[in-house]
């Protein structure tokens, strides 16, 4: 099968392509800077190297066949910190959108499955919701709707199939972004005081190999024209994700919760069906414990090769 991944050099795309490899598909990847694949991959796939906003040049003889089957639009500038806030950075991605879009008609391509988010819902409701005043968080969550949309209005139009993950909190090792779980996992490791929000709030985190093997079950088999949610059939309130991984990390990090005003939507995770991927034999391998141990492992290895300095005679 001829697979195409944008976004192979990000965290989720990492974890996507190395169990596209597994399953040995045939898999081109297009990247802004091939110098950030991994060395393994060099030569069992096939790379182009192209910022996004030169996609539009890319023609079917830029692709071996010359064509595609499924196309994997992962490729999202601004995901975390203070980059989500960015208007210009999240009207861009949407623009990128399109032209992958327009690309995959190009070399014929029969699937196109769209990395969207869970903010997708918060956005939306809360600009809903009466007297909102939606803050520039929402960019993000907005952004990711608006592509959404037009991806695929443009993808049924053109006779593709469509599909939109709604992608949870994936986390793991490999990661340095600003989100929740990593960020609150290193502080931890530092023992430092965490000011949190009281925490009531639904969430659910799913370990990366685990999402990489449920977004290309879903885009393989998932039923066209469709949403599915990555992540886990049950969601817990946050403050219990987080006392247990203070237990898990044995830290003696003080937990202050209730110092961070809640400023969001708190979804019920009844907007979307969260069972819906085990209809097609999904079953995650790795739970919260192990997966913070695994995390754990890797920031604690990577601090020690940087601390580890040369000596010279």
């Amino acid at each position: 099968m001829n697979i195409l991944v944008t976004g192979a050099t990000g965290f989720v795309g990492k974890w996507l392509v190395d169990e596209l490899l597994d399953q040995e598909d045939n898999i081109t990847v297009i990247v802004r800077n091939k110098a950030k694949l991994a060395e393994e991959w060099k030569h069992s796939l096939h790379i182009i190297e192209t910022p996004l906003e030169q996609v539009f040049k890319l023609e079917q003889n830029d692709f071996p066949d010359g064509k595609i089957d499924i196309l994997f639009h992962m490729a999202w500038g601004g995901v975390s910190g203070q980059k989500r806030m960015d208007s210009r950075i999240q009207v861009q991605n949407v623009q990128y959108t399109v032209e992958i879009l327009e690309l995959a008609k190009r070399l014929h391509c029969r699937r196109f499955v769209n990395a969207g988010s869970i903010m997708e819902y918060e956005a939306l409701q809360y600009v809903s919701a009466k007297n909102a005043r939606p803050g520039m968080g929402k960019m993000y969550g907005a952004a990711k709707a608006a592509a959404n949309f037009v991806a695929k209005s443009m993808a049924i139009n053109e006779g593709m199939e469509y599909i939109n993950l709604i992608i949870s909190n994936i986390y793991g090792a490999g990661e340095h972004s600003e989100r929740f779980l990593n960020t609150t996992l290193r502080k931890m490791l530092n023992h430092e005081r965490i000011p949190l929000t009281y925490g009531v709030q639904l969430y659910d985190f799913i370990y990366g190999t685990d999402a990489a093997k449920a977004m290309v079950l879903v885009g393989k088999k998932g039923e066209k024209n469709s949403e599915y949610y990555i992540g886990n059939k049950m969601q817990y309130p946050l403050k219990q994700f987080v006392i247990r991984m203070k237990e898990i990390v044995g830290s003696s990090s003080e937990l202050m919760f209730g110092k961070v005003p809640f400023q969001g939507i708190m979804l019920k995770y009844d907007e979307f069906d969260t069972g819906k991927i085990e209809q097609l034999g999904f079953k995650p391998e790795i739970d919260f414990e192990k997966g913070v141990q695994l995390t754990r492992d890797w920031i604690v290895e990577e601090r020690r090769s940087v601390d580890v300095k040369p000596f010279f005679l």
